[in-house]
């Protein structure tokens, strides 16, 4: 499996380079004031914007960012208010999530890890926790479902975005 994780973290540093992908391009300083006034989306798949109700209050909640680095989901919901962890493989899009912080004064724990092993993390420690579309990248599915349903706290949330793997070789 670390083969499947090195080769991933390759891949998007190398991405991370691209001018022209949009899940490497931080957002902007207009879109963290809206967040910061209450107006915010993020987006857990390609191209559909999570619908609001699917959250509780964010506010003053312990959120992780569970392979979600890239400067966009993660500084969004620090700037409307929660308390947010970014754990993501690739140091290029922890980066992304490091620059918008130190730009727009958000307080963000950046973590580089694996998807599959969150035993850094205690059980039962977070509020929320938004994986977007990234469980393509993982060798170990199962391992990172249980541990990820172990750190979220009784009662709370896991938003998980899907794609479909056959897509991917077409």
């Amino acid at each position: 499996m670390s083969d499947i994780l090195s080769l991933n973290r390759q891949a998007w540093n190398r991405q991370s380079t691209d001018a022209t992908s949009p899940w490497v391009q931080p957002v902007d300083t207009a879109t963290i004031e809206r967040a910061r006034q209450g107006d915010w989306q993020v987006i857990l798949t390609p191209n559909k914007v999570v619908p609001r109700t699917w959250f509780a209050d964010i506010r003053d909640q312990d959120v992780l960012g569970l392979a979600s680095g890239g400067g966009q989901q993660v500084p969004t919901l620090a700037a409307a208010g929660a308390r947010l962890t970014s754990f993501d493989n690739a140091e290029e899009q922890l980066a992304k999530d490091r620059m918008v912080a130190d730009r727009e004064g958000l307080s963000i724990a950046i973590e580089q890890g694996d998807m599959a092993d969150l035993s850094r993390f205690d059980d039962a420690c977070f509020d929320l926790i938004f994986h977007p579309v990234a469980n393509v990248f993982s060798g170990r599915h199962t391992p990172g479902v249980a541990g990820v349903l172990s750190r979220a706290a009784p009662g709370r949330s896991f938003v998980i975005g899907f794609h479909e793997p056959l897509l991917l070789p077409f």
